[in-house]
């Protein structure tokens, strides 16, 4: 929208002893406009990832490569695995966000009783290397979410994940990922197995963004 204004103001200023000044304003002409801007979604799907597990009956012990990820809450065993994406691939601007982003594991291997497992975000770098005793060394942020395992093998499970990977896209440094726990009670032989990213069967993250 356009438009043409012409104002004048004439003001008589009265300075010292009673002496007047004249004072005349031009404003010229101006423009109005109204745009718009077009947001674009889509869909980035990251396939593989960093991915290892710990266990506390073997501190020093790395798992790097292992083809499988495993989580236990038994307190003479337990087993938290360990899991982060690189974003890079998606090409999302800082200003971008993410409408939604889901963590997809296969299930390897079901416990004998469904088990609840807690996700929460990883605060520190880590290797692929890492151990029970680097892991106590870490930072964490609070919980994430939960999910339930069932007791089906070979199923596909989606861990939703959207706060952590849109604070990841505003700024990498935010996260480094994710620790899979069970912080149910102890059960000595409920272990839960994921396939890492050393099978045919990779964790993967699935974003819906826009930008």
């Amino acid at each position: 929208m356009t438009g043409r204004f012409a104002l004048v103001v004439a003001a008589a200023l009265t300075l010292g002893a009673g002496a007047a000044y004249g004072a005349t304003v031009t404003v010229g002409s101006w423009h109005l406009w109204a745009g718009g801007q077009t947001l674009t979604k889509g869909t980035c799907t990251v396939t593989g990832a960093t991915d290892t597990y710990v266990a506390s009956k073997y501190p020093s012990t790395s798992y790097a490569g292992t083809p499988l990820l495993e989580v236990r809450p038994d307190t003479k065993q337990t087993l938290w695995t360990f899991v982060r994406f690189d974003l890079s691939s998606c090409g999302l601007p800082t200003t971008a966000g993410a409408d939604s982003a889901t963590l997809k594991l296969v299930l390897a291997a079901a416990p004998k009783a469904g088990r609840t497992l807690t996700v929460t975000p990883v605060l520190g770098t880590w290797s692929p290397s890492l151990t029970w005793r680097q892991a106590q060394t870490l930072s964490y942020g609070p919980t994430t979410t939960t999910f339930a395992t069932g007791t089906t093998p070979g199923v596909t499970l989606s861990v939703p994940v959207t706060v952590d990977v849109d604070a990841v896209i505003k700024d990498p440094n935010a996260s480094y990922g994710w620790r899979i726990s069970d912080t149910g009670a102890t059960a000595s032989e409920d272990t839960t197995i994921f396939a890492s990213s050393a099978t045919p069967y990779p964790p993967q993250l699935v974003i819906s963004y826009e930008r």
